[in-house]
Parts: C-alpha cells; sequence; structure tokens
C-alpha cells in the first residue's frame, strides 16, 4: 500500500509540475528562439480563443516564465553547491575507525557508502543528489545497542537505494517555484511520510522486529537530535524529522492507518489555475 501511494504522489507531483514547466518551455521557446511547434496545448486553446481579444497581461506572464525559470536554475546550482561543501565539511569530520568498522560490517551497501563523524550531538540522515551516502554521528553510535545500530542503518539504506534526497528536493524546488498550485505541497508532505514509512519497514523486515527501530527512534528524540544546519539546507533524507509521532504509533500497532483527507480546495484551486495558465499562454502566443 505505502510503496503504491509514494509511487502515485511523486507521479502526481511530477506530471502537474512537467505540465505547467513544459508550457512555460515551450512559451519561451517560441518567444526567445522561434521554435515552430506544429501541435501544441496552445494551438488548441488557441482555435477556441480566436475570436476573442483578450490578449493582455503578455509582460506580467513573461516575468512569470523567466522570473520562474532563473530561479530554478539558480536553486539547483546553490543546492549542488551546497551538497558539495557539506560533503567536504563531514569528509573532515570522519572518525575513520568507526567508519572502517561500519562499512566492514556493512559490505553490502557498497563501498564508501556509509561516513561516521566525530560529533557531539545525535544525528543520522542520507545526504547526497547523485551518489547518496548514510552519515552517522559517533554521539548516536555510542547510545544504540547492535539491534538498533541495524536498524537506523537499514532504514537509511533505504533512503540512499531509492535516491530520496534527490526525489524529494526535486518535489520540493517544484512546489516552491509552482506557489501558485497548492496541491503541490500537499503531495511533497505526503511522499515525506510515504517515504520515511517505507524506510522503516525495510528496517523492520531486515531486523525482523519493530523493536529496533522504535527504541532507536525514541532514543534519538531523548537526546535533542542535530538539525539539519549540520549540512547546510544541503539535500538530506533525515532519520528523525518527519511525522515521529505517526511512525512511533504505528510501529506500536503496525495496523494503524493514516486517515489523509483529500485537499479538495487545493486540487480544485490548482486546476483553476492551471487551465487559466493554458488560457493565457495560448493567448500570448496569438
Amino acid at each position: 500500500m505505502w510503496k503504491t501511494r509514494s509511487k502515485l504522489l511523486f507521479t502526481a507531483g511530477a506530471l502537474i509540475s512537467g505540465f505547467a514547466l513544459i508550457q512555460m518551455g515551450m512559451y519561451a521557446g517560441q518567444h526567445v528562439f522561434g521554435w515552430k511547434l506544429n501541435f501544441n496545448v496552445f494551438q488548441i486553446c488557441r482555435s477556441l480563443l480566436q475570436n476573442y481579444g483578450i490578449g493582455y497581461m503578455v509582460d506580467a506572464l513573461s516575468g512569470l516564465v523567466f522570473l520562474t525559470f532563473g530561479i530554478a536554475g539558480c536553486e539547483a546550482v546553490r543546492q549542488c553547491m551546497a551538497t558539495r561543501a557539506a560533503f567536504r565539511r563531514l569528509h573532515r569530520m570522519r572518525d575513520l575507525p568507526l567508519t572502517g568498522a561500519l562499512g566492514e560490517r556493512y559490505r553490502e551497501l557498497g563501498a564508501d557508502r556509509i561516513w561516521v563523524i566525530d560529533y557531539a550531538k545525535p544525528a543520522a540522515f542520507t545526504m547526497g543528489l547523485w551518489k547518496p551516502r548514510i552519515v552517522l554521528s559517533s554521539a548516536l553510535l555510542s547510545v544504540l545497542d547492535k539491534h538498533e545500530e541495524e536498524a537506523v542503518i537499514y532504514h537509511e539504506a533505504h533512503h540512499m537505494k531509492h535516491y530520496d534526497p534527490l526525489k524529494t528536493w526535486m518535489l520540493q524546488i517544484c512546489a516552491t517555484l509552482l506557489f501558485y498550485l497548492p496541491v503541490l505541497r500537499h503531495i511533497t508532505n505526503q511522499y515525506k511520510i510515504a517515504r520515511e514509512i517505507l524506510a522503516d519497514n525495510e528496517a523492520i523486515n531486515r531486523a525482523g522486529s519493530p523493536v529496533g527501530i522504535g527504541s532507536a527512534l525514541l532514543k534519538l528524540l531523548s537526546m535533542k537530535p542535530a538539525k539539519t544546519r549540520l549540512v547546510n539546507s544541503a539535500a538530506c533524507s533525515s532519520f528523525a524529522e518527519t511525522s515521529i509521532n505517526y511512525r512511533i504509533s504505528r510501529i506500536l500497532d503496525p495496523q494503524l492507518e493514516p486517515i489523509i483527507p483529500m485537499p479538495w480546495r487545493s486540487i480544485m484551486f490548482s486546476s483553476y489555475v492551471l487551465v487559466m495558465l493554458t488560457l493565457m499562454f495560448a493567448l500570448a502566443l496569438m
């Protein structure tokens, strides 16, 4: 169920964002590069609106398009730089003996995929866009027993294997750029919850019991875990940042399922905005 929900959420977010961004790209391409598009959504709308002289707000529309792509480019560069800077910092903080010991113990996860950093606060997260790594602090490992350690690592290994930092960042940046489509914020939040539940399930399945993941969560919370400031806003999936209360309740009662209300207002408003943007782009290209 959660796997299907996760796929549906990501697909819905990608399709909605992609539809809006493709329209903007086609608009920009025709105005900047003189593209000749024989068939597109603008042509359909244009045929319906040829008799109406409503071609206004073109300057505002152009500003929205180019501002969106400008911010997207800047954010992509900023995120890559932040991730590289965070990796350099964490590389200097590595506890080499502990890193080597964990790397040997969990060889199946790949070479150099687990870093232990010498840090006085508990921390556990997966970071990186293209080659994510699991990062644990020495303070956290010092209080975890073997079963709790395995649960945390296999939880983060699920994020690493499925490139969750990259996927979550993509949804977040689309929700920010297309702020006038509020349904994207709801999709992003629900996607984060789904990915955490799936990572918890991975840890439970590998350990054969929910005890390890549950006690690890409680220990991490009681120690006031480090915030993401540790990695300077680089893309990461943190072990104890999303829906903690619900995750603990679900570990105690595996049959517990959330009642997720449909954001009908956000859906209707976002649908209206998409239709209006389509019409405005079509009119601007007439």
